[in-house]
Parts: structure tokens; sequence; C-alpha cells
């Protein structure tokens, strides 16, 4: 069957991340009551690691003292810890951080539970070129850094302390076109198990006949086994109220060491899972042997039916459903890779909150913490297995060790990933070039993810035919015509834009002329480019003749939607709104990550509608205004510009509502309507200080008000915390927001203070940050500027309860002070 056929004849089969870990709770508890034993047990071995900066020798074996080395929990990202430098190497992808070689080492005790019984360690993700021990014995190495490492340290384990040493490699950089971070930089487990028990990832639950009256479960379980020997195996089905739903046992007798074992359940009135209904089920496999249960494994899986046709785009449950997508790198800014859950889920809801109803994983596979979040939350994703190929796109990275690792790196991404109901397609690599070898390439990835997944399609970013379901669109969509011509010439291929539209923007920066890249080499942001480049240019008038903002650093983005590659953020959606056989989009990127920058001192090229501190930009308001139905309404720019009294000033609104109108100092400057071809409403002000107000309306009737009145010079610092209680658990976070007010509590949107942090009690200090993309201030200190008016100071629990105090100052400001409790 053709990419064509397969398109149009294929049908594929916490609300927060608290309400998640509480039901795994519950089912952990289950587990025991089903058990007559602990059958199955995961530990994770997270705390307490000793760690060491630099390449040593004999490290890996058991009689190494490393009573010196630095005492640490994981995850753990190293580079995030250096200074910015311009004479790192691999600067300008690396955000100018240094990559690094490291050591970790950890005694774990013998458990008298493990006789008789398989001991396995799995590492959720090492980067890079890892080598793992176990009382100096090698188990294994691995070069890639995005996926699951599983060894098996049964042999080699001894009554009394055991030590697992690891080395990881990232000396040499750049490793990736991006900051990679480098380190055991997502959590550890052991995995103790019966010698009969379901294989690693051993798991694989489709859905047929999907409809809200029933639907059937196809469970694949890989049972692991003494060949000849006897077992029952008893698949339950449970749904998120711990409920069970469906129930399947058969007896066999395992015909090899390894045997493949299927069973088909149904579902009556199944609660289908989506964006809005996020609903859950959860698969128990047990298996017993001799009337003793020696296995129980959970599989976390969703009930829903997609389609994806050239005629309507994409179908989920019946719905035709647009894409609206977000590109996401896995950096969180001073927090490196190593990115704690209660970050992950505050990003998360930041895309909700938006109406962002996708995610992309660019360009590399996640940690599987974000599929649990995204699987209760109601994000889609299209998940992403590699960058490159087998040319490296940066001088060290993974396609030096393609050949020898692809398929390996596939099957393990293809069976780790594919129960989560959130993924929708793969993505099997990222703006490859075209070497001539590659579509032979491109055909190996394309068969071994349809052989182990038969569900979903693939596609592949910037990547319109040959061995490819869906044709995906990166710049290359971005030109006038693009996607019309593609269509006219592929009448019967469905397409998605992988990675479109590349907009920039800086917080609380603005221009009001247009501006296109790529830019002068000279300088960057010049707005200058090709003849060839103007022509595929989508139109964007200027807001004003001559430039109103002369003030702001040239390195800087604007904040209307007005410095971008070929096309704006309007006239994209208008193009995702309106082709049908365009199922969507994922905007690069949500959040400002580091590194890929256009050069010293840029420590990410500002392509975010989230800065490096979390804090939204106003393309996050645009993107609300087109993808959410709670009225809303977002004026920009903000209102203090000492000494432009009396000069024009394009004021811009963002809203879903039919109407708004603007009022400066309580006068009307007119109501106007929104319009589906403008997406926003735009008034010349002349610049008075005082009171600007946007009020929107909805059938003649207010639905929505946004308020930005001139501040006065900076007076005092304002900390807002986003949990006031932490638990003693070496994991919560509190990331606390640093604001500058003026005397009448308003906020200062031009404040450049320096503020010191004084911080008492049980913490761990994750970092401090403030969104500016060429401030190279170290990113593990007591200490940072604000960045138009705003900074961000993260802290996390240690093991030990007590008040976290917090109190910032700064020269001339009134402080401020907050205090955080951590429970038991």
């Amino acid at each position: 069957m053709g990419p064509s056929e397969n398109i149009l004849n294929k049908t594929n089969m916490k609300k927060t991340f608290f309400q998640l870990i509480s039901f795994l709770l519950l089912v952990t508890i289950t587990n025991s009551c089903w058990s007559q034993a602990a059958a199955r047990e995961k530990q994770n071995i997270d705390f307490d690691w000793h760690f060491h900066l630099g390449d040593i020798t004999d490290a890996q074996s058991p009689g190494f003292s490393d009573a010196n080395w630095r005492l640490l929990d994981l995850p753990h990202d190293f580079s995030i810890e250096a200074n910015y430098d311009k004479t790192n190497t691999g600067s300008r992808e690396n955000g100018f951080l240094p990559g690094g070689i490291g050591w970790y080492r950890k005694t774990i005790n013998w458990s008298k539970n493990w006789k008789d019984k398989l001991v396995n360690i799995e590492f959720d993700g090492i980067y890079m070129n890892s080598d793992v021990w176990i009382n100096g014995h090698f188990l294994g190495h691995r070069p890639y850094g995005y996926l699951g490492i599983y060894y098996d340290m049964t042999p080699y384990l001894k009554d009394g302390k055991n030590v697992i040493a690891v080395r990881v490699d990232n000396d040499k950089v750049p490793s990736a076109r991006w900051y990679t971070g480098s380190g055991i930089y997502r959590h550890v487990w052991l995995h103790v198990t019966n010698k009969t028990h379901v294989g690693h990832w051993g798991t694989y639950v489709r859905t047929t006949d999907v409809s809200s009256k029933s639907s059937n479960v196809i469970v694949a379980a890989k049972i692991v086994g003494n060949k000849n020997s006897t077992i029952n195996v008893t698949s339950i089905i449970v749904n998120k109220q711990n409920r069970e739903v469906a129930r399947q046992s058969q007896q066999l007798t395992l015909n090899d060491d390894t045997t493949l074992v299927t069973q088909k359940l149904n579902i009556i009135n199944p609660a289908l899972w989506s964006p809005e209904t996020p609903n859950i089920y959860y698969l128990k496999t047990i298996i017993r042997k001799d009337n003793i249960n020696v296995d129980n494994y959970t599989t976390e899986f969703g009930v829903r039916k997609i389609e994806f046709s050239v005629d309507f785009g994409f179908k989920l449950n019946g719905k035709i459903v647009k894409f609206k997508g977000q590109c996401q790198h896995q950096d969180a800014s001073c927090m490196g890779t190593a990115v704690p859950e209660d970050v992950w889920h505050t990003r998360l809801k930041q895309m909700k909150d938006m109406g962002c109803n996708a995610i992309r994983t660019t360009h590399n596979p996640f940690p599987p913490e974000f599929y649990n979040m995204c699987d209760t939350m109601g994000l889609m994703v299209l998940d992403e297995v590699f960058d490159g190929w087998n040319h490296a796109k940066a001088k060290y990275d993974f396609g030096l060790y393609y050949k020898d690792w692809w398929q390996k790196e596939v099957k393990d991404f293809i069976e780790r990933d594919r129960n989560y109901p959130c993924i929708m397609m793969w993505s099997m690599g990222n703006e490859v070039p075209n070497y001539g070898k590659e579509p032979l390439i491109q055909k190996g990835i394309y068969e071994e993810m349809h052989s182990l997944d038969s569900t979903r399609l693939c596609t592949q970013a910037w990547a319109l035919d040959t061995y490819i379901d869906i044709a995906g669109f990166n710049a290359n969509g971005e030109g006038k015509g693009d996607l019309a011509r593609f269509h006219q010439n592929h009448p019967g291929m469905a397409a998605i834009g992988t990675e479109i539209p590349h907009t920039r923007q800086t917080r609380g920066v603005y221009r009001t002329r247009t501006s296109y890249f790529p830019w002068d080499k000279e300088d960057p942001f010049k707005g200058e480019t090709s003849a060839s480049h103007k022509d595929r240019l989508m139109s964007l008038p200027d807001l004003s003749e001559n430039e109103v903002f002369t003030d702001f650093d040239s390195k800087y983005a604007s904040g209307y939607d007005n410095q971008t590659r070929r096309i704006s953020v309007r006239e994209q959606w208008k193009q995702t709104r309106d082709f049908d056989f365009f199922m969507g989009e994922f905007r690069w990127t949500n959040f400002d990550y580091l590194g890929e920058s256009w050069g010293w001192p840029g420590r990410t090229n500002n392509y975010g509608i989230i800065d490096l501190a979390g804090f939204p930009k106003d393309d996050y308001y645009l993107y609300q205004s087109f993808w959410t139905t709670k009225p809303m309404v977002h004026i920009l720019p903000h209102w203090t510009w000492p000494g432009k009294e009396g000069i024009t000033i394009p004021v811009v609104a963002y809203t879903n509502c039919e109407e708004a109108e603007l009022f400066l100092n309580g006068r009307s400057l007119g109501r106007q309507t929104m319009s589906k071809d403008t997406l926003q409403i735009v008034w010349q002000v002349p610049y008075q200080p005082g009171k600007l107000e946007v009020v929107s309306y909805n059938n003649g009737k207010v639905a929505a008000k946004e308020t930005c009145l001139t501040a006065g010079k900076p007076y005092q610092i304002k900390l807002s915390p986003d949990k006031r209680t932490l638990h003693a658990n070496r994991r919560d976070v509190t990331q606390i927001t640093v604001d500058v007010l003026d005397e009448k509590n308003n906020f200062n949107p031009t404040a450049n203070d320096t503020v010191y942090f004084e911080v008492t009690g049980p913490y761990k200090l994750l970092g401090v940050e403030n969104g500016d993309i060429i401030d190279l201030s170290p990113n593990k200190v007591l200490w940072r500027k604000t960045f138009m008016g705003k900074a961000s100071l993260v802290l996390q629990a240690t093991q030990k309860a007590g008040i976290i105090k917090v109190t910032a100052k700064a020269k001339g400001l009134k402080q401020d002070a907050i205090t955080i409790n951590v429970t038991k």
C-alpha cells in the first residue's frame, strides 16, 4: 500500500500530575492485594550517588574510594552547573556551556528478597556514551542519550554491599545542535522480578472497533520463563476509579524462553481518551505458576479512535481535530535537562491554559513521566526518535553511531512508548539532508516502526514523499503558496506542520517595523534578506512608518507578531485553519531553550512564546485568542514609556471575543470588530501616562478586560511562590516569581535591578533565571538581575521538614520575604 492509500484507507486505532500519582499509588496497593507475595518490585534509587567531574582511573572497581566525591541526588546535569564561556567547545550549539566526562557511584545493599530472583537496573536516560558496571563487572555501553537503558545485574550481585559505577562521556561537543546537558539526568530504578515474568516494555495494547458503546482491547504480552513450564496469564482492565471493567484468563505452556501471549478483551461503554476527556485505563497482567502469583505488571493505556485523511485531516473519536501544537526541547533553563516533575507539570499546564492540545518532542524521546502527564492532562504527542540519521548534523552527534545502533534505538523507542494513548503519530527524524542514500535509511526506519506498531502513522519533519505516511512541513511550508502548491501536486496526501511557524520574541521588547530572517551576518538582527528569500515572504505590513522603539538592544526580538522567518503566527494559523488536508501545526517553539543560538552572547535563539524563566511573552496570548473559548483579551505593549509623551504607539489587542474597545484614562479610543482575516485589532495611540484598558464584548456585553498602568520608579520587590507547602521528599519544587513594583504596587516592566536572595531552612537551590537571552550570569547562585521587571528563583525540598525563609533585597528597593512550609 502506498503512502497516499495508507492515508486514505487506514483507520487506526491527572487531570493533573498529582491525580496520576495518587492513582498509581492505589494501583500499587492493589497489586499487594492481588499477590500472595511481592511478585514484582520497582524501586527508585535516585538518592545519594557520589559524583566526580572529570575522568579518573579504576573508578569502576568496587574497592575504589569515592569518599571525597560529591554526594548528590539524581536526576543530575553537570553541564548546567558550569559558567557560560565563549571559549567552551561547541559554544553556539551548547549554549556556551561545556560538556565533559563524569563518574557516578552508588552502593546498594543486598536484600534477602532478591534470593532466586532477577535484579535489573534501568536508567531512564544518560547523556551520553555511558558505560555501566556492577561490582566491577561491565554491563554495557550506550551512545544514545535519550532512551532508557536496562541491564541484568543478577549474576554479579553478592551478599552485602554492591557498587554501581557509571561513566558518562559528553566530552566531545557539540554532540547535538542544541544544549543537551550531561550526566544521569533522568530517574534510575531497580526492577526485581521472578524468573517467570512479563518482559521489559513487554506489553502491547491495541484498541479496535472503538465506539462510545464498546471497544475491543487486544493485549500482546511477552512472557519470559523456562521453556515447557505451565502458567496462567490473566489480563484485568481497571478504570481510573480502580473498578474492574474487563478480564480474560488462559493457561498455557511456554514454548520458548520468551513467549508472546495474545488475549482479546472488550470494554462496554468505554470512557474515550481525548484532550478534553483524558481517560486512562490500566491493564494488570498477572502471571500465576503453581497457584502462586509470580508477576503483576501494570500498563497504562487509553481507548480512542484515530483517523487520517486528505479529505478531513485528522479525526479523533470521529471528530475532526486540528493539532494546535508546540515544539518543545527538554531543558528547563537554569535546571538544565535534569527537570523535576513539578516543573514538567507547570510547563504542560501552561500549554493547556493557552489552548495547546499537542506537543512535538524535539528532536528526541522524552522521559516517561512526560508521557504520563500528557496522558492524564490531555495533550496529544508527535513523538520523534532522531534529529538526523547517519550523517552527523553536529560534529559529534549520534550520526557517528547511527549505523550500529539505529535499529536498537527505534525498537526501544516504539516498545517503550506505544501504549501511551497521548501519542498520535511517530516522527522518524528532523530536517534530514538528502544525501542520496537517505531514502533507503528512511525506508528502514519506516518499516521498523510499522512492524512494531500497526496503529499509528509516520511523518518526518521537512519530508514530503518517499517512505512516509504524512507529509511534514518545517520552514519549507512557510513561503507564499508552499502549502497550496503541495496539495495541487500531491492531491492524495495529508500533511502537518511539524515545525511551523518560526517567529522570535523577547518579553517586554517591541519594534513597530516588520523584520524577517535569515539576517545579515554582521548584524543578525538587521532584517536584510536575499532577493530569493523576499520572493517567498508572506506580506506583513509595518505597524508604523518610522520605528517607534529605538532604544532596545538589536539582539532582542519584537513582542509584536512582526519578526519572523517568512510567515507570521497569524498568517500561519489561517493556513492551518482553512486547509482541510493540513491537519495542524507545531509552532517552533513553546519555551525558549538553551543552545542553537545565533552566537555569543546569545544563550538561546528566542523562538519561544515563553521565556527561559517561564514567563509568557505576548505571542502566548495570541495563540490563546485562537485556541480557547473562555473569553479573554490581551493588549500590548505595556504602558510605561517615559520620554515618549506624544509619540504615536501602535496598541494591539488579541481576543477571542467579537469586539474590543480601548480606553486611555477613561476616554474611549474606539470600538472595533475582531476580523478573522487580521486576527488582531490595532489602535494608533499618542502616548500619555496613565491607565490603558481594553474591554472585549460578545453579543454587545462585556466579556473580558485587561488593564495596563503606567508604572512609577522601581520601589519594592514582590515574591510570589507557586507553592507555599512542599513535602520533605527531595523532589517537590517551588518556583518563586520576583517582580519589581512601584510605590503604588504597580508592576514596573522596565526594571533591571540586581536582586540578592537570603535563603534559610531545608532547601536545595535549583537555579535562578530572568529570561534575558544575553545575561550570562551563573545559574546556581543566590542573585539575579531582573529583566523587564521580573526574575525567578527555583528551590527544591530536601529530606528535612521545616520552614524555608526567602528574603529578596536590592539596592534602593524595599525588600520582601516569604516562607515555604516543608512537611513530612
